[in-house]
């Protein structure tokens, strides 16, 4: 009798461990807003290069633990810029998403945009 319990006990064990591993509970997107430029823009003239997208994201175990350091932002369009030789963003829109998990949060947010380069006047 005591091997059975013990038996069963392991065995829901091993269930609850390989079912929480990996069951997403809930999972939102919503609108976080458009801007039309990352900061001030230089009184010079631009041509648009193209566009970029970044994702920034954060983990907190069991809701309440940050484990990775807080999303950067400004770090995630000077990334976008960079990436296609550009100087600033412009059009801005971006949008969160939020991923509830058994074992914590991820909280993402997607930011597109248009990437810039100032040119010389002749």
């Amino acid at each position: 009798m005591r091997h059975r319990r013990s038996l069963l006990m392991s065995a829901l064990l091993i269930i609850a461990l390989l079912s929480a591993s990996g069951c997403m509970v809930y999972r939102g997107v919503h609108v976080a807003g458009i801007e039309p430029c990352a900061g001030p823009l230089e009184n010079r003239p631009y041509k648009i290069v193209g566009e970029a997208e970044a994702e920034i994201s954060s983990f907190r175990l069991f809701w309440l633990v940050t484990v990775t350091p807080r999303p950067d932002f400004d770090r995630a369009l000077r990334e976008m810029s960079g990436e296609k030789g550009g100087d600033d963003v412009i059009n801005i829109r971006t949008w969160s998403e939020t991923q509830h998990w058994i074992v914590g949060t991820v909280s993402t947010t997607h930011i597109k945009g248009t990437v810039i380069r100032y040119v010389d006047e002749d």
